[in-house]
């Protein structure tokens, strides 16, 4: 797998692959003698080490971490390596270590001649990894058989070692979006805002079936990839406009969704008058689930933000947070609210729509919001004019790429 976002990545395969049970390797520096060490061993998480972790003397220790991943493999258990050998939120495929394919060969003259060990790329896709409620895709490709290399490792070793990495480096890079180059990040970011969901619509398909969402983004990744290398003016003029129209867009509060064409019959009175009618009904549904839940939400942001300096660990230790503080609000609201009762009764029934109303907000507030974005635009034709006709300016680009 690719690694983009720490502890999250190997928790969401294991829940996927239930009830099949998953191990992973994970930094060696993390195993801290006493708890930690005993607890990740529990789990089923096999230290390795690298240079910039524990030196070479840490290198030393992988020895006893590949006869670990081998007892694994004899027990027929599927281990999941990162084989970038390192978590950095980015939509691309890093250089893959060379220890991954020494691994691989390790393990399969320690299982005997003949076996059937295989090696699945998959590749991680957030739409937006640090960002609750937002996509992941698991994108899961062809198996490689690793007796299919052995031929050519008996005779050079160094070379075998190589020529695996070269064929599963490009069948990785299948799997997600990958920009060759990280200055137009944001271009594809943007690209995609602009585009993606249009795609969607005109081929009929739904944004919600992650392989079509994926499939049209890396499409548009493509289209900026060869844009710099054949169309590097237009790319250029581009991110200039890009950056002008989402400057305007931030400066004014509002999204891009809003001066979509395709967007256009929700500026209807008609349309307007419906959605103000569902806000203040949900409105008193909004303000128990705030007064019921702002607290541990409020504690999880500000700790996960003040504790965690590195991004790619932030939405793990977050949930993490999240688990326990929302989990403690219910219990001491049952308290509370047991204390003043005579039955259970009533506690119960607090602490449910406490969280049923949140669980509702979850979909209330970006309503919410969509809909005060639509009153703005409606408000002020000639900022929408202006916004609109920048926007169209963006697509004849894209086009041109």
């Amino acid at each position: 797998m690719n690694h983009p976002n720490a502890f999250t990545d190997p928790i969401l395969i294991t829940h996927l692959s239930f009830p099949v049970k998953v191990k992973y390797l994970a930094r060696g520096d993390a195993f801290k003698p006493g708890f930690a060490a005993w607890f990740l061993s529990t789990l089923g998480v096999v230290p390795i080490f690298r240079i910039q972790d524990g030196g070479r003397e840490g290198l030393k220790k992988n020895d006893e971490a590949y006869s670990m991943v081998n007892a694994l493999l004899k027990k027929n258990s599927k281990i999941i390596v990162f084989a970038e050998g390192l978590c950095v939120q980015e939509r691309r495929l890093r250089p893959l270590k060379k220890g991954v394919s020494r691994m691989i060969f390790g393990a399969y003259e320690y299982l005997g001649e003949n076996n059937n060990l295989t090696v699945l790329p998959v590749g991680i896709n957030y739409s937006q990894p640090d960002k609750f409620r937002s996509t992941v895709f698991y994108n899961v490709g062809e198996p490689i058989l690793v007796k299919d290399f052995i031929a050519e490792y008996k005779e050079n070793p160094a070379k075998a070692n190589n020529n695996f990495l070269q064929t599963l480096a490009p069948k990785m890079k299948e799997l997600i979006t990958h920009i060759n180059n990280p200055q137009n990040d944001e271009a594809v970011y943007q690209v995609e805002i602009l585009c993606k969901k249009d795609i969607l619509k005109e081929r009929g398909l739904t944004f919600r079936d992650m392989y079509n969402d994926f499939t049209v983004l890396k499409e548009l990744t493509e289209k900026v990839n060869t844009a710099e290398f054949e169309r590097p003016e237009i790319l250029s003029e581009f991110k200039t406009k890009a950056k002008d129209y989402f400057d305007l867009l931030k400066k004014n509060n509002l999204r891009d969704w809003l001066i979509s064409p395709r967007q256009k019959y929700k500026q209807s009175s008609l349309h307007l008058f419906c959605r103000t009618i569902l806000l203040i009904l949900g409105m008193p549904v909004f303000i128990t689930a705030l007064i019921g839940n702002y607290l541990p939400y409020l504690l999880t942001e500000k700790l996960a933000r003040k504790i965690v300096k590195n991004k790619e660990f932030y939405s793990s230790f977050a949930i993490a947070l999240g688990m326990i503080f929302f989990m403690l609000n219910y219990v001491l609201c049952f308290i509370v609210s047991y204390s003043l009762s005579e039955s259970i009764f009533p506690p119960l029934f607090i602490c449910s729509i406490l969280i049923v109303c949140g669980w509702i907000s979850l979909y209330y507030h970006p309503f919410k919001k969509k809909t005060l974005g639509l009153y703005k635009i409606t408000r002020n034709k000639k900022l929408y004019n202006e916004l609109f006709e920048k926007r169209k300016e963006l697509l004849s680009l894209i086009n041109k790429f």
